[in-house]
């Protein structure tokens, strides 16, 4: 089983650009990390304005590790100027691929 983290965000008006870019330096940092094992930059195609992004990592611990560090408290402090307050989710779950069903 893999571990899964998906979180939502929804930018303040205008600053859409500034979130994607943001959020895309967290996909690319993560990429480089131990346990990484995919991720993504989620954007709305249903008009709810949120953007996000879903990391799928081979532990929570490699996952935990990952976004204890510094770079990323940088990378997500960063991300919280140009988000509406309140408006973050995050949501983990375990993930079984379709090979092992």
């Amino acid at each position: 089983m893999s571990y899964v983290r998906i979180s939502f965000v929804r930018p303040l008006h205008g600053r859409e650009d500034a979130v994607r870019s943001s959020i895309d330096k967290l996909v690319e940092y993560y990429g480089g990390q131990p346990g990484h094992l995919s991720g993504y930059r989620l954007e709305h195609v249903d008009g709810s304005l949120r953007f996000g992004r879903i990391g799928i990592w081979r532990s929570e611990e490699d996952a935990n590790k990952a976004a204890q560090s510094e770079h990323d408290l940088a990378l997500r402090s960063e991300l919280n100027g140009l988000v509406e307050q309140g408006s973050h989710e995050e949501f983990s779950f375990e993930g079984t691929s379709s090979a092992a069903l």
